[in-house]
């Protein structure tokens, strides 16, 4: 009798490890994320910042998703959408098992609100392009709605996948909406607050030092393996490669290009992986076209042509970059590789100054009608890459006759006040684009936020023969007539030097090698796009 029952024991032992075995692992231990700066905001509707994608790819969720192979695939909706034949009409239908994290069921009236919040005109968002083309938003019921837009937009889709289309909660965001007058604020009481349906629930922001998030375990595709993730403040890029090094943070995202060797170094040491694959980001420098001195295309054309941008992508990246000519990234099947392209000239440059009228004065400094050839350059404190630039681009352009100031700032007021008030002469930052050439947002001439409220045409770009070519481009669907349409817009661009396209990262991300399902991702979905899978094993 005793041996019967201690066999029982043993199958029903065996048996429940079998089924532990086959299960994931979850991890008590909090994964670490190390990040350069606070963010400013933890509400999707305002975001503009790469690193708060990170986070709000935890908290929240899209109605689809790009993964990392470039392609569309559902989130929060049950199949992809429906689209009419005259590629007007999208038939949306939602997954019903989707709760935000206060157990409220998320619905066709939370993804309609959000939208109506996009285009509140109190609300003061950053950037209102995939919802201006919605000409109706009709809920047919519960977990199903129709978007019909004013126009084709071939692109369209693409954009639900980021984080500024990621879905609010209506019932918890009403209130303040209606009490700010019809909008809600970048630093509001959700900001702060956070309640999003995705795979992770909000729990602390202490400024300056950390976000802490944990497991939503009703989250819709099963609960996370790793039941707490840490976005720790670092620093900037020497204290995260520091803090990595010595195990502080666990994950070392967007690392800088000049600390490849490095971290292969790192990597015959610890028990780590380092990846290296071509982005979508590229570094520029953009002219403000309000400033006078830089409505003259050939002042900016001398600018281009007296930066040495193959030396600082060799000297100050190791070469770990490849030099952009345009914002289509020379892998992309829009790419002009017949664009014009300013190599380094600094005499070309002295002489384009001199046809401008711009000559020098009796301290070096050209002089046009009484007025000096100077500007001041910004960016964000803490990126030792963008701050070599400045101290570059200022050596060079002194050399041909001007006078730079340098004037950084820390992130949140670079991109909250400088670029988006566009109080600046010269900002140097980085954009991430989607993997469609479109960019109508950043370069036609309705998109300037200070004409218009909206969009990200912050340097006051307008050509008319672009505005056509974008909005054509967003009508044809056969890619050989598209690529003839990208191309002459990067012709255009190049040859008009709206800014200084610098060069394409390579991303570069360590994490260590126990990290199961962590897929970089090259868009703006970000590397957090399938967190919720991610398994880390100790």
């Amino acid at each position: 009798m005793l041996k019967k029952y201690l066999k029982v024991i043993l199958l029903v032992f065996l048996a429940s490890t079998i089924l532990v075995s086959c299960q994931r692992q979850e991890v008590s231990k909090p994964l670490v994320w190390g990040i350069p700066y606070d963010v400013e905001t933890l509400n999707p509707l305002f975001t503009e910042m790469a690193v708060e994608t990170d986070i709000l790819n935890c908290i929240f969720s899209t109605l689809i998703k790009v993964n990392d192979k470039q392609e569309f695939v559902p989130d929060l909706l049950a199949e992809m959408p429906q689209i009419s034949e005259d590629g007007l009409e999208y038939s949306f239908t939602l997954r019903q098992d989707v709760k935000f994290h206060d157990g409220q069921e998320l619905t066709a009236e939370d993804v309609k609100y959000t939208y109506e919040m996009k285009m509140a005109e109190n609300n003061a968002v950053p950037d209102r392009y995939i919802w201006e083309r919605i000409d109706t938003f009709r809920v047919t019921d519960k977990y199903n709605f129709k978007i019909k837009l004013k126009s084709k937009d071939v692109t369209w889709l693409e954009n639900l996948a980021y984080a500024n289309a990621m879905i609010v909660p209506k019932h918890i965001l009403e209130e303040e909406f209606n009490a700010g007058g019809n909008a809600v604020s970048k630093g509001g009481d959700f900001s702060r607050n956070p309640v999003g349906s995705g795979p992770y629930k909000f729990v602390e922001w202490k400024t300056n030092e950390y976000i802490k998030l944990e497991a939503y375990d009703d989250y819709y595709r099963g609960a996370p393996a790793i039941k707490e993730i840490i976005f720790k403040v670092a620093g900037d890029s020497n204290s995260l490669l520091a803090q990595f090094a010595g195990g502080e943070i666990d994950i070392y995202d967007r690392a800088e290009a000049n600390q490849y060797g490095e971290l292969l170094q790192l990597k015959e040491e610890k028990d780590i992986e380092v990846y290296k694959y071509p982005s979508y980001v590229y570094l520029h420098a953009d002219f403000n076209l309000r400033n006078p001195i830089f409505q003259d295309k050939k002042v900016r054309q001398a600018l281009n042509y007296a930066f040495p941008k193959d030396s600082f992508i060799e000297n100050v990246l190791g070469g770990v970059g490849i030099a952009a000519h345009t914002y289509i990234p020379p892998w992309s099947w829009a790419y002009n590789p017949d664009v014009k392209k300013y190599d380094y000239n600094p005499d070309l440059a002295s002489e384009l100054l001199d046809e401008a009228g711009w000559l020098r004065g009796e301290d070096g400094v050209r002089v046009k009608d009484g007025v000096r050839l100077e500007f001041t350059i910004n960016t964000n404190t803490g990126d030792s890459i963008r701050e070599k630039f400045e101290v570059i681009a200022k050596q060079e352009w002194e050399k041909i006759g001007t006078k730079v100031n340098i004037q950084n700032y820390e992130p949140g007021t670079l991109v909250g006040d400088i670029l988006q008030n566009v109080k600046f002469d010269i900002i140097v930052f980085a954009w991430k684009s989607g993997f469609d050439p479109n960019a109508e947002n950043l370069w036609h001439s309705q998109q300037r936020p200070d004409l218009f409220g909206t969009g990200q045409n912050y340097i006051g770009f307008a050509d008319q023969r672009v505005d056509e070519l974008l909005e054509a481009g967003l009508q044809e669907q056969a890619r050989e007539k598209r690529i003839s349409i990208y191309r002459e817009i990067q012709q255009i661009l190049s040859e008009e030097a709206p800014c200084i396209f610098v060069y394409f990262y390579n991303d570069l991300t360590a994490v260590p090698s126990g990290l199961k399902n962590f897929k970089p991702n090259p868009t703006q979905a970000n590397n957090t796009w399938n967190i919720w899978e991610w398994e880390l094993e100790s």
